[in-house]
């Protein structure tokens, strides 16, 4: 059976009870029919739901419909489709995310190796993708950071030293510069466990740069300042979601737990430190929580007082101890049960109306979560919290970062059973991390290619103060640093959960 659907600019979609589908016109004006099969009303009602006040005279829905159509091409997002990690062996600085939508590889013809009939056995290279995808592929941020810190590091030595023999830019340095301008003066902020910071960690270290713990030492706060960018990414520890400090709190140096305590007396205190361009928040925000939590839950079981407790001798409490760490809630390699999942789903809900509100107005990304190195039952929890925090991001209107996912099976880029080592994996987040934070101030980039470029608050690299060459950029007098405006441009078309 096929249904006809008309569209207007405006148009608001209900489906009654007998399924078919009727639509109320918010404006009467023109309106033009197509035909839809039956089987893909949901696809295209979610379209005109999304697509709101767009013009839907410019979408074409035909007998086959792709949901990924609906997004704006420079809506896109490349790190939320399937895509292949191309790890260039030379220069592992280069590794790239390859989009198979944005890059249109769906659209590349079958190689002679696949036809058939065949009479000869397939053989395979193991060259590089086309220059073409790879141009395509989304810009490698750190890449060009490196080189653009390298740069502006050799200019202030020279002009420090009195300006002799100033450095006279390449026309691609000219182009480093106008590529990387926008990134001085930028704040952001990363809310997680030890996985992030080992990210900032890396992040810092590969510009020759230290991060540094905060006066609270370890599990409070860390960053990585940039100084000749004034740029810094700070790390601010979440000691789980749990609300409060149980008495069996593994790391005794931890004396606050609860997120709402930690901001209260650790974070608040920094919080002028993190204000970005807008004067009022920082230009970023990530945030999750998950590898705390999935040991809580366990400890928790593992330390449960019986009113017998004090008839057993020590030897006896440690022995009981022991045997819950095998057995029942008390045992790694689980799922969470129904208590625990509803539990955590509280918290984490809290959690992200508690950001909301602090950061308001800044761009946030719930960071999905990683699994261990040689991922396996154990990972079975923190699969339950990943999947409970995806749904509450979609239905709270926040974004993902999907970085974890990138990293699922590359055992070979680990540090250890559970941290992502330098290499591939730490360039990929980087580069990612540097992409948002493109995007939250207002930069927009497709398929390899910068259409527009965040505001500066003035020229970084001038002539005559250690460079000659210098193109002079174009800054405004009063530039707009409403991260809030910028976000929103692509968010409505890149809040989903992402499946599994």
């Amino acid at each position: 059976m096929r249904e006809y659907i008309c569209m207007h600019q405006r148009l608001q979609a209900f489906v009654s009870e007998t399924r078919t589908w009727n639509f109320a016109f918010a404006e009467s004006a023109l309106t033009f029919c197509i035909t839809v099969p039956s089987s893909i009303r949901y696809p295209v009602r979610h379209l005109i739901h999304t697509v709101g006040s767009a013009s839907a005279t410019s979408l074409l829905v035909s007998g086959s419909f792709d949901a990924h159509q609906q997004t704006p091409e420079v809506c896109r997002d490349p790190f939320r489709q399937p895509g292949y990690l191309q790890i260039n062996q030379q220069d592992r600085r280069l590794t790239k995310w390859i989009p198979f939508f944005s890059t249109n590889i769906l659209s590349i013809p079958a190689p002679e190796s696949a036809k058939y009939p065949a009479d000869k056995v397939p053989s395979f290279t193991d060259h590089s993708p086309p220059e073409e995808i790879l141009d395509s592929a989304p810009t490698s941020w750190f890449y060009h950071l490196q080189k653009y810190y390298r740069l502006i590091y050799d200019i202030n030595k020279i002009k420090n030293a009195g300006g002799k023999n100033p450095i006279v830019l390449t026309e691609s340095q000219q182009e480093l510069v106008k590529k990387m301008n926008w990134l001085h003066n930028r704040r952001a902020v990363v809310l997680g466990d030890s996985v992030d910071r080992i990210m900032i960690q890396f992040f810092c270290e590969e510009l020759n740069l230290q991060p540094e713990y905060g006066p609270g030492g370890q599990h409070t706060t860390y960053s990585c300042h940039i100084p000749l960018l004034n740029t810094t990414i700070y790390h601010w520890h979440v000691a789980s979601l749990y609300p409060m400090r149980p008495d069996w709190w593994w790391l005794k140096h931890i004396k606050l737990v609860a997120f709402e305590d930690r901001f209260a007396s650790i974070f608040d205190p920094d919080w002028s430190k993190v204000i970005g361009c807008n004067g009022q928040t920082p230009d970023l925000v990530l945030f999750q929580s998950g590898l705390w939590d999935e040991r809580a839950f366990r400890e928790s079981t593992r330390n449960i007082k019986d009113a017998s407790d004090y008839l057993l001798t020590p030897d006896e409490l440690e022995k009981k101890r022991k045997n819950r760490e095998k057995t029942g809630l008390g045992r790694e390699g689980r799922q969470l049960s129904w208590d625990e999942l509803m539990f955590f789903k509280a918290r984490m809900e809290k959690f992200m109306s508690f950001i909301k509100d602090k950061f308001h107005g800044t761009p946030l990304l719930y960071r999905g979560l990683t699994t261990r190195r040689d991922s396996n039952i154990a990972d079975l929890a923190t699969i339950n919290m990943d999947r409970i925090s995806r749904a509450l991001a979609a239905s709270m209107d926040i974004e993902i970062f999907e970085w974890a996912r990138l990293t699922t099976a590359f055992s070979d880029q680990f540090l250890d059973y559970l941290h992502v080592g330098k290499g591939p994996l730490s360039y990929t987040w980087a580069n990612m991390f540097l992409y948002y934070l493109f995007r939250a101030t207002g930069g927009e980039e497709y398929n390899g290619k910068l259409l527009k470029f965040p505001d500066a608050a003035g020229n970084y690299v001038k002539e005559g103060e250690g460079a000659k060459n210098v193109t002079e950029l174009k800054v405004k007098e009063t530039p707009d640093f409403n991260v809030t405006e910028f976000w929103d441009a692509c968010h409505q078309y890149n809040v989903h959960w992402g499946g599994r």
